[in-house]
């Protein structure tokens, strides 16, 4: 068995599961959106408040802080991911020496 040296490519869902995905995915984002804005606001709150506008600042700052740290491991984690290879014909994503499905292979 011979191994594949190049990445397979990502799986599509069928066409009737579309909507299915497309839901899952906007969920996903919304929940993820909201859990970052409640996590600076709890950020903010134990750090300073809205009585005076300095106290305003001593809440912003630490929460500015934690957004970027969350924003600089989410980019250092981005990189960290395998990268795909775009498709460049019908026999893409095929390791050298394999045959498109419906090719007679010679042995």
């Amino acid at each position: 068995m011979a191994s594949r040296s190049s990445p397979r490519p990502r799986p599509r869902p069928r066409s009737e599961e579309q909507g299915i995905a497309s839901g899952a995915n906007n969920a996903i984002r919304e929940v993820g959106g909201a859990i970052g804005v409640a996590s600076l606001a709890a950020v903010f709150s134990a750090q300073g408040g809205y009585r005076s506008a300095s106290l305003f600042v001593d809440g912003l700052v630490p929460a500015l802080w934690v957004g970027a740290g969350a924003v600089g491991l989410a980019a250092a984690l981005a990189l960290l991911l395998p990268r795909q290879r775009k498709a460049d014909g019908p026999a893409a994503g095929l390791a050298a020496g394999d045959a498109p499905a419906g090719v007679p292979v010679a042995t």
